[in-house]
């Protein structure tokens, strides 16, 4: 979330718009500042005055069906959160009120708690009705709908929602606080860990615009999708309720998406139809130069010169140009943009300026920083990965012959994995940085979630002409 405009629900919001069924609260006008259905950054619960607390509860269906990775109860741990937090005003269900002291606590009696949350999400959505537009894809996705923000916000009130998984309920949340009625236009990515989850979040929060980055073999074999083309279809179910949809028809895959007579096609199959009127490309007319790209003959030099950016890049270039931006506006946006949430970082380390890369990612992550287009690059990788990926740290290999050469720490994780390149290096401290003068991709997995407990070489402390890696938050 980067939108620190937060709603005020008031209590008589909260009873007209839920079915409420009984108040215990002191104050009849009282107002409410933050409404906490999950927990999105515990900052905006700390600043709250008063907070409205939701005990959400998650079932085996919701593990089932890949939103929630945990079982989360805190429906029945109701009396020790009231304990802990006995100023807040709590949502409960009936048969909760033995649970704790009625008289003690402040809180409200609906027949739900997940159908209030609805309730409320649908009332805020229908009164503000912004425009929508999504990204979906197998890797790029952040940084397009960063992008995509920077390029509308010259002209418009942007909302952009980000959380690592974005699921129903995050998505709620962020509507239900953050949704202001100044919000002229929503941007999100849409992620598929399971086939119908494109689906359901595009039926939820229904796209303006829906765009189809790019494709690869990410999340093959989850929920039975074993093919690309799997992946195709399912992601595709971005376009349902657009009325414009932005695709790569340069992806080997994507360009196998088409639209007739408001049906979409993969291939020669009718998937569903769609409210589309049109099916757009987004990268005719672009085109790689020296130091950056080429759109419509305007030039744009990038944070970072690949060929994923450059897609990016010209999908925020055209969905600004749809909406009406600028032309030169759009140029200065793309020009000043500056990656969101940590994706990548430009920093100092050790005399040279490096790409930092403190994200959990590898295989996608070095696949798509092979694809550079600088004249010299080398890939350092000073940490590397857990056991759960192992997997792809095999696949990492294939890549690394993009790179002039890779240097590896000698106690990295699966050092015996990576270390039998041609152009492989090992090396126990940064020395060889100093004789190096082309571009640096330094990947540390999991820099920034790990933040407190990094202190190898006081990373943590580097700050170079304004740059400095900031730590991961989370959700």
């Amino acid at each position: 979330m980067n939108q620190v405009n937060k709603n005020l629900f008031s209590l008589k919001d909260i009873i007209k718009i839920c079915d409420v069924k009984k108040v215990h609260v002191s104050d009849e006008n009282k107002l409410f500042d933050y409404l906490r259905v999950v927990c999105i950054d515990k900052k905006y619960e700390n600043d709250a005055e008063n907070l409205l607390f939701f005990p959400i509860y998650f079932t085996d269906y919701d593990l089932d069906d890949g939103w929630v990775i945990n079982h989360i109860d805190l429906r029945n741990k109701i009396a020790e959160i009231m304990e802990k937090n006995p100023n807040y005003t709590f949502v409960v269900e009936e048969d909760m009120l033995n649970s704790f002291d009625n008289e003690k606590y402040e809180y409200i009696v609906v027949k739900d708690i997940l159908g209030a949350i609805h309730k409320l999400y649908e009332y805020q959505l229908n009164k503000v009705n912004p425009k929508v537009v999504a990204v979906t894809g197998s890797v790029g996705k952040t940084t397009s709908v960063g992008l995509i923000e920077s390029v509308l916000a010259k002209k418009y009130n942007v909302l952009r929602i980000y959380h690592k998984r974005i699921t129903p309920l995050l998505l709620k949340a962020s509507i239900i606080n953050f949704l202001t009625e100044e919000v002229e236009y929503v941007t999100l990515e849409m992620s598929i860990y399971f086939k119908d989850h494109v689906r359901v979040l595009s039926n939820l929060l229904r796209p303006t615009i829906g765009c189809f980055l790019q494709l690869d073999s990410s999340h093959l074999h989850k929920d039975g999708m074993d093919r690309i083309e799997d992946l195709a279809i399912y992601k595709s179910y971005i376009f349902k309720y657009a009325s414009l949809g932005f695709y790569n028809d340069q992806d080997d895959y994507i360009k196998r998406i088409s639209l007739k007579d408001n049906e979409l096609y993969f291939d020669n199959e009718a998937l569903f139809k769609s409210k589309m009127e049109e099916l757009l490309s987004f990268v005719d007319n672009v085109t790689i130069e020296e130091d950056g790209f080429k759109i419509d003959g305007n030039f744009v030099k990038p944070y970072l010169l690949t060929e994923l950016s450059m897609l990016q890049y010209a999908l925020a270039y055209r969905v600004g140009k749809y909406v009406g931006v600028e032309t030169q506006d759009i140029i200065d946006a793309l020009n000043s943009y500056v990656p969101v949430e940590n994706r990548i970082t430009k920093c100092n380390i050790f005399g040279k300026e490096v790409f930092f890369d403190g994200d959990v990612t590898t295989y996608e992550r070095m696949k798509q920083l092979s694809k550079n287009k600088y004249d010299k690059s080398i890939l350092v990788i000073r940490k590397f990965g857990s056991a759960e990926n192992v997997d792809r740290f095999e696949k990492v290999v294939e890549y690394f012959d993009k790179f002039d050469t890779v240097y590896l720490f000698d106690d990295i994780e699966y050092l015996e994995l990576l270390k039998n390149e041609s152009n492989v290096k090992i090396v126990n401290n940064h020395d060889f940085l100093s004789n190096y003068d082309g571009i640096i991709f330094y990947h540390y997995s999991g820099y920034f979630r790990d933040y407190e407990e990094v202190k190898d070489e006081n990373l943590f402390d580097i700050k170079n002409d304004g740059y400095k890696i900031i730590p991961y938050k989370g959700e």
